[in-house]
């Protein structure tokens, strides 16, 4: 079994601090991340498909673009868990 996903829009809205080019890293951080996370642990089977991931809890500040990608992906894998 494998684990395919599409991201088609990260919006992070209500961070002070980050600027339009950490965009990339930002994504970047948010891809390996993620990717790593669910290829540890994948949700199962039956709750395997999700539309959109809303809601989550306040990331920890900082100015980091890739810690900011990293705590994303950490945030949205625990939601995927639910």
């Amino acid at each position: 079994m494998g684990v395919s996903l599409h991201v088609d829009e990260l919006v992070i809205r209500g961070v002070d601090g980050v600027r339009h080019a950490d965009a990339d890293r930002i994504a970047h951080a948010f891809t390996h991340e993620l990717t790593r996370l669910l290829t540890e642990q994948p949700p199962a089977a039956e709750a395997a498909s999700y539309g959109v991931v809303r809601g989550l809890r306040p990331l920890p500040a900082t100015t980091s673009p890739r810690r900011l990608g990293r705590e994303l992906a950490r945030s949205v894998h625990r939601e995927l868990m639910r």
